[in-house]
């Protein structure tokens, strides 16, 4: 692979991660929409509506629900395949970078304090340990990434 292929690589955990958090806010919306029980969901004389909608709206909860689990699977499987390549490497420094910035998705402001270098000198060592990586392009793994989220290049 190409540092840029490996790089992109990567970025599969940030981009599943945004998909989670989508998840999670739309879990989030239909429970808060769903505590609001009043009239609209009761099929009292008068009012409108079949009288399904509260359980319609526990069915869209648990849809939403699985779908954030499902999702969080995938980000945990990717997260684990990552840290299974991070293993490869040798320097503490090049590991603290790239975690840092691929599972903990922190700026290059962040990594540099942390690690304690110039910022300059840590975009060097992360293509340095970025080249060393090993990273078997497996097209399965590249399309259970892409499943749960087919909008994202990979």
């Amino acid at each position: 692979m190409t540092y840029e292929e490996k790089k992109a690589w990567l970025w599969r955990y940030r981009s599943a991660k945004r998909f989670e958090r989508l998840r999670l806010d739309e879990l989030a919306t239909l429970e808060a929409e769903a505590m609001h029980t009043t009239q609209r969901y009761s099929a009292t004389p008068g009012g409108g509506g079949d009288g399904q909608a509260l359980p319609r709206a526990v069915e869209r909860i648990e849809e939403a629900r699985q779908a954030a689990e499902a999702q969080s699977t995938v980000c945990d499987a990717i997260r684990a395949e990552l840290m299974d390549v991070f293993s490869q490497l040798d320097d503490e420094v090049d590991f603290m970078i790239l975690f840092r910035r691929y599972i903990l998705l922190e700026n290059w402001d962040k990594i540099a304090v942390h690690v304690r270098l110039a910022k300059r000198w840590t975009f060097t060592r992360h293509r340095a340990a970025i080249e060393k990586l090993e990273i078997k392009d497996s097209t399965e793994q590249h399309q259970t990434a892409s499943i749960q989220h087919p909008e994202s290049e990979v």
